[in-house]
């Protein structure tokens, strides 16, 4: 029954591809539809047997823990702990953490009956689900270049892999995917009653799971609405223009309230990743935050009876106000009698990026902003391969240099008749790669957040690459 269920409902999945109408492409075939769902398949398999025998843990399986936990605390009455996956967010709150993924989980249980599998193929199917509708979307207005999207929404060995896991990235992948087809890149002139619905239900969603990506996508959905009452001429102005407004419009709200000044919490955010990426046992009191030594947390904490937690005497651990989490204390010899409430603890990144603490300055973010371009874009290189993934990524990375200096030199220029989409792409791309950037210390974490931008830089590359300039290019070289 273990593999006969999942296995039931991945035969539902692929007579759903065959039949609805929703997956009909008049340049694909639906057999050719239906072996893309199985790679997802396969890549979920493949995925589900890397973290069984080669890592001891994975955010999926806590998440498929976790709502187990909450189903059992909300229907029979117990109070059991939940894991680091749910407690991730200090604040309490369920933007951009893991909460929604586990209520999503438990109420996939509905189906599952307990089988991990079953969630996995669900989690597969959508984000298939917004490829397709992706797929469909970039063919609309890119007729002909079936092949060369295929390859960069299927193929694409990071995006493939990190895609078909039980993760918050193949939600993403699905939500984002449907909102920009939804939208037609926010082309779309007219909208019905229920398809307003659909979207703000989507972003929503979104932004719930993945803060950032919503956000990214938000002033690019805007200018391409008003570039669909309007025109695509002076579209660079347009863009200008929405982030002045969408600038004027956050510092306005810094004004009213201190709590949602957006450069701060993006500062405090950075300050927490790069504690975070060390490794440690977080911990919160009413008026600090403090992480302990992962591999020393016996030394330093005590249980009491109420599952809270004490320092010893003398112990050495690194502390912030929660008013201020930019700037860390260092605690050498404490004699801190606060009682503490367990968050999280995590094992020490085996690879981090050395970046650059920000103030919640406008100047600071800026002038960081192409370090951290490149940071998301370029690593891990050769020289930081400590495992066989990370080389495997950094092959990947030197792959889609080439292909970015390929649609550098071989520019089609037929391409900027859909300036519009081109610049959604590349500027969806920057926004998230400056964000993750900024906020990643961690290299693996940087691989698997940065899959959605990554997805659109390599479409937009494939798009601008004049393949009868390339040829003759080659014809040339091959004749001297």
């Amino acid at each position: 029954m273990q593999f006969i269920l999942p296995v039931l409902y991945s035969l539902i999945f692929i007579f759903l591809v065959s039949k609805m109408r929703f997956f009909e492409i008049p340049s694909v075939s639906r057999a050719k539809l239906v072996s893309l769902f199985v790679l997802k398949l396969l890549a979920g398999i493949f995925v589900l047997l890397i973290y069984t025998y080669h890592y001891s843990e994975a955010d999926f399986y806590n998440y498929f823990s976790d709502s187990k936990i909450l189903i059992q605390n909300l229907f029979e009455g117990t109070h059991l702990s939940f894991s680091n996956a749910w407690n991730g967010n200090f604040e309490n709150v369920l933007f951009s953490n893991s909460r929604l993924v586990i209520i999503f989980n438990a109420v996939l249980q509905i189906f599952s009956f307990g089988n991990f599998y079953v969630h996995s193929v669900f989690f597969c199917f959508i984000a298939y689900v917004g490829l397709v509708g992706l797929l469909k979307v970039f063919l609309k207005h890119f007729p002909g270049k079936e092949t060369r999207l295929i390859f960069a929404l299927f193929f694409i060995p990071s995006i493939l892999f990190w895609g078909s896991a039980a993760l918050k990235e193949s939600l993403m992948i699905g939500l984002a995917g449907m909102l920009v087809y939804m939208s037609d890149f926010g082309l779309k002139k007219k909208y019905s009653i229920l398809q307003i619905v659909i979207a703000i239900v989507l972003l929503f969603l979104l932004l719930l799971i993945k803060m950032h990506v919503a956000f990214a996508l938000l002033p690019v959905l805007a200018v391409n609405m008003i570039v669909s009452g309007t025109s695509a001429k002076r579209l660079a102005l347009k863009y200008l223009a929405v982030f002045f407004v969408t600038g004027a419009c956050t510092f306005l709200v810094t004004l009213l309230n201190s709590d949602y000044n957006v450069l701060k919490i993006i500062s405090d955010k950075q300050a927490k990743a790069i504690s975070e990426a060390q490794g440690g046992v977080f911990l919160v009191s009413d008026s600090h935050f403090v992480s302990v030594d992962y591999y020393e947390q016996k030394k330093i904490l005590s249980l009491q009876p109420d599952s809270t937690y004490k320092i010893y005497p003398g112990s050495a651990y690194m502390m912030w106000d929660l008013e201020n989490m930019k700037d860390t204390i260092f605690v050498a010899n404490s004699d801190n009698a606060e009682t503490y409430h367990l968050l999280y603890a995590i094992k020490p990144a085996h690879s981090v990026l050395q970046i650059k603490k920000l103030e919640p300055k406008m100047l600071d973010f800026l002038l960081y902003s192409p370090v951290a371009f490149v940071n998301t874009l370029a690593h891990p290189s050769f020289f930081e391969v400590s495992s066989w993934l990370h080389l495997m990524i950094a092959i990947e990375n030197m792959w889609l240099l080439i292909l970015i200096l390929l649609a550098v030199c071989f520019f089609d220029k037929k391409i900027l008749e859909k300036k519009e989409i081109i610049f959604f792409c590349l500027v969806f791309t920057a926004i998230l790669f400056i964000l993750i950037g900024i906020t990643t210390p961690a290299i693996g974490a940087m691989v698997r957040y940065r899959i959605i931008a990554e997805l659109f830089l390599v479409i937009v590359c494939l798009l601008c690459i004049d393949m009868e300039k390339f040829n003759k290019r080659i014809s040339k070289r091959e004749r001297q």
